[in-house]
C-alpha cells in the first residue's frame, strides 16, 4: 500500500506544479494564423512572400499565413464579416464599405501596392488597336469590363468617364468580369474596354494589337491602388505576434523588390503563376506598380480617392480616415527592427 500511496502523493505534486505558473516549463503556445486575402498576381505578391523560409525570423514561431484569393477587394469584406480572413487586400472605397455598410472594426495596416507613383506603372484600361475607339468620348453605347463595382480600378475608370461627362447606363454599359477573363473578351469583342493588369498589359501592348486608352493616373494621379486592411479585434488579440508576422512582411517585400534578388524573385513568382520568368521581364521595374520599401501605406491617397469614388455616386457617404481606421504601428515597428539589423 505504501508503493500506491506514493504514487498518488507523485501525481499529485505533479498535477499541482502544471497548475502553478512558472512552476515547470509550459509548452509554448501554438502560432497565430493569420488568413490573408488577395486577388491579383504579382501585384500583391502575398501567395509567394512566406515561401523563403530564409528570410523569415518568425514564421512557424509566432505566426503561419494562409493566403486566400478572391476575385477582387469587394467580396472580402463579406469574408471577413464573416470571419473568415483577417487581413484583406483593399482599396479606398471598399475601406469606407466595410466601415459605413459592414460595420467592421478594420484598419489600415500596409502598402500593397501604389499607382503611378514616381513614374512607376499606372492601371492601364485597354480597347483594341482596331476598334475605332480613339478618345474617351468614343467609349459612347459601347461595353466597359469591370472586376467589381467599387474596386480601385473600377473608380478611376468612372472618374475618367466623369471627366469626359458620360455616366454609366446612359453612356456606356459596365459589365463585371474578373481580372483574367478580360483580355479574352476584348478579343471577341464582347467588351470594348476593358482594365488589364499587368504582366498581360504589357504582353498585349507587345503584340501591337491592343493601345492604351487612359491610365489610372491619367483619372486620378497618383494613388494608394490596394493595402492591406486588417480586423481590428484580431490585431488587439495577437499584437506580440502580429509584430513578428510585419517585420517577415516588410524583410520579405524588401527581399523581393531587391534588384540583387531579381532573378531568383522572379522565378519564384514565375514558377507560382505557372508562367515563364520572361514573361514577368517587367517586375520590379519602372514598369511595375511602386511599393513603399518599408510598406507605410499612402494615407491622405486613400482619403483623396475615397472622396472622389462617394462623389461618383459609389457610396451614399464616405468615411474621414482617422486613427481610428489606421494603425501604422506594425509596419513602423518593422522598420525600426530591420534598421536596427534584428
Amino acid at each position: 500500500m505504501a508503493t500506491r500511496r506514493d504514487a498518488l502523493a507523485l501525481a499529485a505534486a505533479l498535477a499541482a506544479l502544471t497548475l502553478t505558473p512558472g512552476a515547470i516549463s509550459t509548452a509554448s503556445a501554438d502560432p497565430v494564423k493569420i488568413r490573408i486575402g488577395w486577388s491579383t498576381m504579382p501585384g500583391h505578391l502575398i501567395p509567394v512572400l512566406y515561401s523563403k523560409p530564409d528570410i523569415l525570423k518568425h514564421y512557424g514561431k509566432s505566426y503561419t499565413v494562409e493566403p486566400i484569393r478572391f476575385r477582387g477587394s469587394s467580396p472580402q469584406i463579406t469574408a471577413m464579416a464573416a470571419g473568415e480572413i483577417d487581413m484583406a487586400a483593399f482599396g479606398p472605397l471598399v475601406l469606407a464599405l466595410a466601415v459605413t455598410n459592414a460595420h467592421l472594426d478594420v484598419k489600415v495596416v500596409a502598402d500593397i501596392i501604389q499607382d503611378g507613383v514616381n513614374g512607376s506603372h499606372s492601371e492601364t484600361f485597354l480597347v483594341r488597336a482596331d476598334s475605332g475607339i480613339e478618345k474617351v468620348t468614343d467609349m459612347k453605347g459601347k461595353r466597359v469590363g469591370t472586376n467589381a463595382i467599387g474596386s480601385a480600378s473600377d473608380t478611376a475608370m468612372r472618374a475618367m468617364f466623369r471627366k469626359n461627362k458620360m455616366q454609366d447606363k446612359r453612356d456606356f454599359t459596365m459589365v463585371e468580369v474578373a481580372f483574367p477573363n478580360i483580355p479574352a473578351m476584348l478579343d471577341e469583342g464582347k467588351i470594348d474596354l476593358g482594365t488589364v493588369l499587368q504582366p498581360m498589359s504589357k504582353q498585349l501592348l507587345d503584340t501591337g494589337k491592343y493601345k492604351v486608352l487612359f491610365t489610372s493616373a491619367d483619372a486620378m494621379g497618383p494613388s494608394q491602388l490596394v493595402f492591406l486592411a486588417a480586423n481590428g479585434k484580431f490585431l488587439d488579440a495577437n499584437r506580440a505576434a502580429l509584430m513578428d508576422f510585419f517585420e517577415d512582411h516588410v524583410r520579405a517585400v524588401r527581399w523581393f523588390t531587391d534588384p540583387k534578388n531579381r532573378k531568383e524573385a522572379i522565378k519564384i513568382i514565375a514558377d507560382f503563376m505557372q508562367q515563364p520568368p520572361d514573361s514577368l521581364s517587367y517586375l520590379f521595374t519602372k514598369e511595375d506598380y511602386y511599393r513603399d520599401p518599408f510598406m507605410v501605406p499612402n494615407v491622405k491617397s486613400i482619403q483623396d480617392s475615397i472622396d472622389i469614388a462617394v462623389d461618383l455616386g459609389l457610396a451614399p457617404r464616405g468615411i474621414q480616415v482617422s486613427p481610428e481606421h489606421v494603425d501604422l504601428s506594425f509596419v513602423k515597428e518593422a522598420q525600426k527592427r530591420i534598421e536596427a539589423g534584428q
